[in-house]
């Protein structure tokens, strides 16, 4: 009876709430006037929100420190395997924490590696798509389980921080992600990181995760293939089909068709 009891109550709980938390440790200063706990919160409850949707991957302790510039997570490991996040934020700006982690926690499930890649852009525009995703989930689970029964209020905020960056990622009128795409992919390969263009991309993507969240265990291979700098958009996104299991074929299929993609050719 007891065993039924614990099933049920699984069942019942928000999906980060079965996995274990992340392992999330903050660096002691640089965030303002918040301390070092409640930012550990917001980060697990951003994490887990990702995480939980790659059942098969386990990852290591995330050390995060104050970035003087943009965020970032480094290629560099610490000495016992630690990956190292660099977030660009101080006070309680809960939604734009979640926002920069969650991003970065796209780059960690996405399996990041150096190496010459012109479509490293793709990757991006995965990461701003967990962005957002996560800051959905988050905006609803915080409704009625905050990290602190007084957060609930956040939530809105949560919300709102998500809602804004899609109002300001809509493609122009009439166009389809494909005919647009085509227009900027040399500036993309030339720039991985033109925020404005990621977004966009991630907000026409977005809602082939928020149908089916369990596809984010699919990005895991993304860079299990490594070519070279003369890789087109078309053959990177063959490798990542090759290099995944056929459970995940279909929504890499889904997600080269918005971008005007046959993989069967």
């Amino acid at each position: 009876m007891r065993t039924w009891a614990v099933m049920v109550l699984a069942a019942l709980l928000p999906a980060q709430e079965t996995r274990e938390p992340l392992v999330i440790r903050v660096a002691s200063q640089g965030w303002g006037e918040v301390g070092t706990a409640d930012i550990t919160k917001v980060l697990q409850s951003a994490g887990g929100a990702l995480a939980v949707h790659v059942p098969d991957r386990k990852f290591p302790p995330i050390e995060v420190s104050r970035s003087s510039t943009t965020p970032i997570t480094l290629f560099q490991r610490g000495p016992a395997g630690e990956l190292r996040v660099k977030l660009n934020v101080e006070g309680s700006y809960w939604a734009q924490f979640s926002f920069q982690f969650a991003h970065e926690m796209g780059h960690i499930v996405c399996g990041f590696e150096e190496y010459s890649n012109p479509n490293l852009w793709f990757e991006e525009t995965l990461c701003e798509t967990a962005s957002l995703f996560v800051l959905g989930r988050m905006a609803e689970g915080w409704k009625t389980r905050p990290p602190y029964p007084n957060w609930k209020d956040y939530s809105g905020a949560l919300q709102k921080y998500r809602d804004d960056r899609i109002a300001q990622a809509k493609l122009p009128e009439g166009r389809t992600l494909a005919a647009w795409f085509r227009e900027q992919e040399p500036a993309l390969r030339k720039d991985a990181g033109l925020r404005d263009l990621n977004l966009k991309m991630a907000a026409a993507i977005l809602p082939l995760f928020e149908e089916s969240p369990e596809r984010w265990a699919a990005v895991a291979t993304l860079n299990a293939v490594k070519g070279d700098g003369s890789r087109t958009f078309v053959r990177y996104l063959k490798d990542w089909s090759a290099s995944s299991p056929e459970k995940h074929r279909d929504v890499i299929g889904k997600i080269a068709a918005r971008f005007g993609v046959s993989l069967d050719r």
